[in-house]
């Protein structure tokens, strides 16, 4: 039976993690300092030690590259975070809980520049977008659950269909988050902290349980 080739990527994600900081290291680098649009492909290259032939035996093009640099940033970001929520056991425990992830992500981000750069040139073009497509997927995720957390302990409402809770709030997060990207150059660290917890309180005035209950005929 004929063996399937290997995609690119796949032989990528193969390598022994040093081989792939080989290629990733600088790419990271150059993404974060000059975003995809402008970074480099062959500059990378050069850095890596690579040729273009060897280099397309594991990457596609420079966006796939790309998005393979945004899948390793945030992984960093969420091995850095607590999603578990395992302490929380009320309303009060899992906002509070949830006041302390979005603390935890400015605090990451504010220690490492380039994931912080990536992060902000995510919104750069429809192309790093798509690019993010995966990793984004992957958070979505992540709050899908932490919605499913929420309801299970009363802290999140749940009168209404899952599907459109998961799209109002992640279309929620997505615009607070493209604001942060866009200012975050101009924010001290007392800023941040004040509309982190703004923007949580935000999150918990819409998210929780409704107390007015609603008539048909309103």
């Amino acid at each position: 039976m004929a063996r399937t080739p290997q995609i690119p990527r796949a032989r990528l994600d193969a390598l022994p993690p040093d081989r792939r900081a080989q290629l990733l290291d600088p790419a990271e680098a150059a993404f974060a300092e000059h975003g995809l649009a402008r970074a480099s492909l062959n500059q990378i290259l050069t850095q890596a030690g690579m040729s273009k032939g060897q280099a397309y035996h594991y990457i596609a093009d420079k966006a796939d590259l790309y998005a393979v640099v945004l899948e390793r940033g945030f992984a960093r970001l969420v091995l850095a975070m607590d999603f578990e929520f395992g302490a929380a056991d009320d309303p009060q425990a899992f906002w509070t809980r949830v006041n302390a992830l979005v603390a935890r992500i400015s605090e990451v981000l504010h220690g490492d520049a380039r994931l912080a750069a990536l992060a902000i040139g995510i919104y750069e073009s429809a192309q790093t977008r798509a690019a993010f497509a995966k990793t984004g997927a992957a958070i979505r995720n992540r709050f899908a659950e932490l919605i499913t957390l929420g309801q299970s302990l009363g802290a999140v409402r749940s009168d209404l269909p899952d599907d459109l809770m998961m799209d109002l709030f992640f279309a929620m997060v997505l615009e607070v988050d493209r604001w942060f990207a866009a200012n975050w150059t101009a924010l001290d660290a007392a800023e941040m902290a004040h509309l982190n917890l703004a923007v949580v309180a935000m999150f918990r005035a819409a998210a929780q349980p409704a107390k007015i209950e609603l008539s048909e005929k309103e």
